[in-house]
């Protein structure tokens, strides 16, 4: 008998997708063979999912099934099997094409983009207008209202460096160094999840950080008892998103202490 399976997988980008495909069952009693077989038609078919999916995605044009077919050195009922399952689940939309001769249309096939929340506060950050430091003066607004909005619990530590450490590792920052030194710290992060817009709009990207970490410190100085303030430093050997961070003591504070 055939069953349908759906499967969900995971692609060299991170993307989630689920996929239907179906295969012949042989029965409970399957010898090891069998379902080594199954197994292997199963990774078969989601390979060849995948490169149709890829060559629609790097494509500037919508492309009928044969030319996917003979791009990809599939039958081009394989082929059409694939772009059906896709369109199902809307990675794929068709478009009628021009035909050159006489009978029913040609049909093309384009993948649907992936919204790009990135590219849509990318484009609001190169709106901000004025100069450089005003912008950045800006997006440190816009980070302090974003601490708000995350709803960060209080810190359980009097450790500012580390309380700013698991902060943003939730947030998808990862931190390459971290040194201590009479209550000051220098944090190195990297993999900032706000590494599209640090390309074209650094100075806004440096302003969200600071921004948000200064609200987070500044919302549990009692914790730490001392008030500290952020300062971010872009790194210039790795990039706008590699930066370091400063968090000191107040003059008030370290003169205490």
């Amino acid at each position: 008998m055939t069953v349908a399976v759906t499967l969900t997988s995971s692609r060299c980008t991170g993307d989630d997708y689920k996929g239907n495909y179906s295969f012949e069952y042989g029965g409970p009693h399957r010898s090891p063979t069998e379902r080594s077989a199954e197994g292997q038609e199963l990774a078969r078919q989601v390979k060849q999912r995948d490169r149709v999916l890829a060559l629609l995605e790097t494509s500037a044009e919508p492309l009928d099934a044969h030319l996917l077919a003979d791009d990809l050195d599939l039958h081009v009922t394989t082929v059409r099997f694939h772009l059906n399952s896709l369109i199902e689940e809307g990675l794929v939309r068709t478009r009628q094409l021009e035909s050159t001769k006489v009978g029913r249309p040609r049909l093309g096939y384009t993948a649907v983009p992936k919204p790009s929340y990135t590219d849509l506060v990318a484009l609001l950050a190169a709106r901000l207008g004025g100069t450089a430091e005003e912008r950045e003066r800006t997006a440190c607004e816009v980070g302090r209202d974003w601490a708000g909005m995350l709803g960060f619990a209080p810190a359980d530590t009097a450790d500012a460096g580390a309380f700013v450490i698991d902060a943003l590792s939730r947030l998808g920052f990862e931190t390459r160094s971290a040194t201590s030194a009479f209550g000051n710290h220098e944090l190195t992060l990297c993999t900032c999840p706000l590494v599209e817009i640090a390309r074209t709009n650094p100075e806004v990207v440096r302003g969200i950080q600071r921004g948000l970490i200064q609200q987070l410190l500044d919302d549990n100085a009692a914790t730490f008892g001392a008030r500290y303030t952020a300062a971010v430093f872009p790194d210039p050997q790795d990039g706008n998103c590699s930066i370091r961070l400063a968090l000191r003591k107040s003059d008030r504070d370290a003169e205490a202490s």
